[in-house]
Order: C-alpha cells, then structure tokens, then sequence
C-alpha cells in the first residue's frame, strides 16, 4: 500500500532484502509464522530482522511482538557463550509519515538497545529507495576504497572553482597536491610561486 505517492511496504522490503543480500547477509529460513511482515538474514557477525509495517500505529502497536519473535529465534538456535547470539538488530521501517505527538516515540526506539539493537526509519526517512540504504547504512559494509584511488570531488573541482574568483588554477593545484601528498603547503606553495 502506498502512502500519499510514497513507497510502499513491498517496494521497502524489496529493497532492504537486495541491500542485505548484496551486503554478504544470507536470508534464513523461518518455520515460524511470527515473522509475517518481515525477513530474516544472517551474516558471520550478527542477526538482523527486517520489519516493514503499513503504518506508523500498527509499528509502535507491534514493533515488540517483532522484537520478541527476533529474541525468541536467536535464543532457540543459539547459545549464550556465541559471539552473534549478543549482535542481533531489529529494523523496524514504516513508509507511513508519524504524526507529530508520537515522534519522541521514535527517539525513544532509536535508543532502546534492551534486548537487541533497533534501527527506526519512517516516512519522513523513507522517501525514495535510496533511503532505505541509508537506514540500513549501519549494517552494511563499508566501502573501502583500494589504496592509491582517488575520488573525484571537491577537491578535483578546487583550482576551477577558485579560478573564477581570480585565484591562479596552478597555485591552487599545487596546494591541493601537497595537501593530497601529505606535504608542505607552503614550501609548494612557494615553490609554485618562484615558477610564476
């Protein structure tokens, strides 16, 4: 169900299963009917239990029997002394807007870490599918750039930026070089200069 031309459950769902996946989780098998609205996934490191409610109400009226579900999983096939059994997350997501008086409410979820850790986001998070990999940004793994790569950014964009403020394109090159290098500013700055 789509909420005011927002994504719908399904889209979110879908969405969060493809991110998960890709992020090296393997869905779980559930023989438990207590998991309807969500999916299951599980990685070397933790647990993690995706919820995805209609509304902002049916969230804050059930995001306990989710929790309880997750706990009664990880307890019935896990032990204690296991290192995952302590690393289990509860995603709760709503494409539904919250309304005014209940938004302290989805603090408080943010911050409950009592029995497992929990990740909120509602519709005012969740406006395109690139936001749901923001809300699950937490859980999947970081993207480490190979050594020697540069990225293309603000720096690359500097010296033209600052040539039309009438800053030489060279002097501010060689600055962003030192600084790339993990040098001198002046001396190349200097340098530089001895060359104009």
């Amino acid at each position: 169900m789509a909420v005011n031309g927002s994504l719908t459950t399904s889209q979110v769902l879908a969405a969060a299963t493809e991110l998960l996946m890709n992020g090296g989780y393997e869905s779980v098998p559930l023989e438990d009917g207590g998991f309807t609205s969500a999916r299951v996934f599980e990685d070397p490191y933790g647990i993690v239990a995706v919820n995805v409610f209609d509304t902002w109400e049916s969230l804050s009226d059930g995001w306990h029997l989710a929790q309880g579900s997750l706990v009664d999983l990880i307890s019935n096939h896990l032990t204690r002394p296991e290192p995952k059994s302590w690393e289990g997350y509860l995603v709760l997501l709503t494409p539904a807007p919250v309304p005014e008086p209940e938004r302290s409410h989805v603090a408080d979820l943010r911050y409950d870490t009592n029995r497992l850790r929990k990740l909120v986001a509602t519709g005012e998070d969740l406006q395109t599918l690139d936001d749901v990999r923001e809300a699950l940004l937490p859980l999947l793994p970081l993207e480490v750039e190979p050594p020697g790569v540069t990225r293309s950014g603000l720096l690359d964009r500097l010296p033209n930026l600052l040539a039309s403020e009438g800053i030489p394109a060279e002097i501010t090159r060689a600055v962003v070089e030192a600084f790339v290098d993990n040098g001198s500013i002046m001396e190349r700055l200097h340098a530089e200069r001895q060359e104009l």
